[in-house]
């Protein structure tokens, strides 16, 4: 190893170290504020009598909000800096979020939720951008996955938490369902002020590494940008029609119609199946995300020894459509629950991988474009599957229905991300 690699080398463990974690806590909050929502429909919707429809559809409505502002969003990141940026997302959708304690009707509920979608626009695509700029792609899957591994990681402590802030219920005059609302969204205020004092807008900002660190992965970076421009020379406007960009797009958008819905509509589900209080539906939920995070840590670091990026996306698709078909095939039971787990299990596996696609093929404003169109494709899905089950559920009057559709979305996903073409591989790879 040359002495460029090793000054790299030293300069990722920095940045490894003073930027995921910090990035993981406010992805943390973000999931937290995005579907506490399902646990606090646990006293919420009977208190305000909600049907399944309306749930559905207020719970779905976030993510239209959110489609409709993520790709300008993005757009600004690059434009403005994460700093700035990241900063007035988290300050904005804590506000959002905590005054959805005081949702009354369900036109309140639908508007507070399309309007946390607005707020929240833009955060994770660009914290994916963000990351391509201090990443090289050998290295990225893994980056991604350890900050990803919040999404687990907050259905481990939030599931717990969520069930014992619904024992407040009637302390000071609120609803349990409220000082949730209250006590999970406030945090993310502070959390984007802070952004303003601790993030950097890229390395050539990090006083923190050594100038002959900064330089040599600045190298790294620009060599590979170039590389990539060079190869796939897109414009930032005509990234939005491109056909891979949708490939990838279509594939996340089967897989999330399946998980959406499960971070929804999970806790009502799981205390259905197993007729369980509050408190111990935390503890399942929690539970199911201690496992997540370690199968994301192990499918994500085995991609990037590797270099292959299709099966580790495609085999955990597979799971989780396995997941849905079993709970349905065993109904209202302990099992349907143990076979639900390979849903977050499933997709958690193929966040890490599917998200370091985007970036080997594209580069700068084009990159944060694209990637911002993939999750806005991605995310119509939030709108459509929590409301496709709420629909459902309002006219069969059960879950079996939708877990065996959803299912099939799964697998179609699998098998698309299967016809993947080779634009997708890590540069300088001959793998699939």
């Amino acid at each position: 190893m040359n002495a460029d690699s090793l000054l790299v080398q030293s300069a990722l463990r920095k940045t490894t170290r003073r930027l995921i974690p910090f990035l993981f806590v406010l992805y943390i909050a973000a999931w937290l504020d995005r579907v506490n929502v399902g646990f606090a429909a646990l006293q919420m919707n009977a208190e305000l009598n909600f049907s399944a429809e309306a749930f559905g559809f207020g719970s779905g409505i976030f993510f239209l909000g959110y489609c409709l502002f993520e790709v300008p969003s993005n757009f600004l990141l690059h434009r403005i800096g994460a700093r700035i940026w990241i900063a007035r997302i988290m300050i904005s959708w804590g506000l959002v979020a905590a005054a959805m304690a005081f949702v009354r009707t369900p036109l309140s509920f639908y508007a507070l939720r399309f309007l946390l979608g607005v707020a929240e626009a833009g955060f994770f695509p660009g914290v994916i951008y963000y990351l391509s700029l201090w990443f090289p792609s050998a290295d990225r899957a893994r980056a991604i996955a350890t900050f990803m591994l919040a999404i687990p990681v907050a259905g481990l402590l939030g599931g717990p938490l969520s069930g014992t802030l619904l024992g407040l219920d009637g302390v000071y005059g609120l609803g349990g369902w409220q000082w949730l609302f209250l006590l999970e969204g406030l945090p993310s205020v502070a959390l984007g002020l802070w952004v303003l004092v601790y993030l950097t807008n890229g390395p050539q900002d990090a006083r923190w590494l050594t100038p002959s660190e900064r330089s040599a992965l600045a190298r790294r970076l620009t060599g590979e940008q170039r590389a990539i421009v060079a190869a796939h020379d897109i414009r930032p406007i005509a990234v939005l029609k491109d056909p891979t960009v949708w490939h990838l797009g279509s594939i996340f958008f089967l897989a999330n119609l399946g998980f959406y819905a499960y971070s929804i509509w999970s806790p009502q589900i799981i205390k259905t199946f197993v007729g369980t209080g509050n408190w111990i539906v935390g503890l399942i939920t929690g539970a199911i995300s201690a496992v997540v995070v370690v199968v994301m840590l192990l499918n994500s670091a085995h991609s990037d020894r590797s270099g292959e990026r299709k099966l580790h996306v495609a085999i955990p698709l597979f799971v989780m459509a396995c997941g849905f078909g079993a709970a349905a095939t065993f109904g209202a039971s302990t099992l349907a629950v143990v076979s639900l787990a390979l849903v977050p299990i499933g997709m958690g596996a193929a966040y890490g991988p599917f998200w370091s696609m985007p970036t080997t093929f594209l580069a700068g404003r084009a990159a944060a474009g694209g990637i911002a169109m993939i999750a806005t494709i991605v995310n119509l899905s939030g709108f459509l599957g929590p409301s496709l089950v709420g629909w459902l559920k309002g006219r069969s009057g059960g879950y079996l229905t939708g877990l065996w559709l959803l299912g099939a979305a799964s697998l179609a996903a699998a098998g698309v991300t299967l016809a993947l073409g080779r634009r997708t591989q890590e540069p300088g790879k001959s793998g699939a």
